[in-house]
């Protein structure tokens, strides 16, 4: 009976940890980023339709760059099996937004794995 109760309780850590998920930054919609029109759309219209970046850097010669990314990596039952083949579940999302001295927007960079 000891054996049976602790086989459960193994079995439900286990089941308990093939659920985790860790994430990193705050999702955002990086389809939309196809819509913004260069030097026409304002860096506020674009904070408004991703929300707050992840980073924000303005170079010397006025122009400035928001980072958006977001990581998202799961877990599996394997992953906590001694010598059972790891299998990476993990993506990332990132788009570099590029604005001139004057907020418009210029270009993106968009990028995504999925490992």
């Amino acid at each position: 009976m000891k054996g049976m109760l602790k086989g459960t309780m193994m079995l439900g850590l286990l089941l308990g940890l093939a659920g985790c998920a860790t994430t990193i930054g705050k999702d955002f919609n990086q389809s939309a980023v196809q819509g913004f029109v260069p030097h026409q759309t304002t860096m506020d219209q674009v904070i408004a339709a991703l929300g707050q970046p992840q980073e924000r850097e303005t170079e010397s010669d006025g122009t400035t760059r928001l980072h958006y990314q977001v990581i998202v990596s799961k877990s599996s039952v394997g992953d906590y099996v001694p010598f059972a083949p790891v299998k990476a579940n993990t993506s990332d999302k990132d788009s570099y937004l590029y604005f001139d001295r004057n907020g418009k927007y210029l270009r993106a960079e968009n990028i995504q794995s999925n490992q």
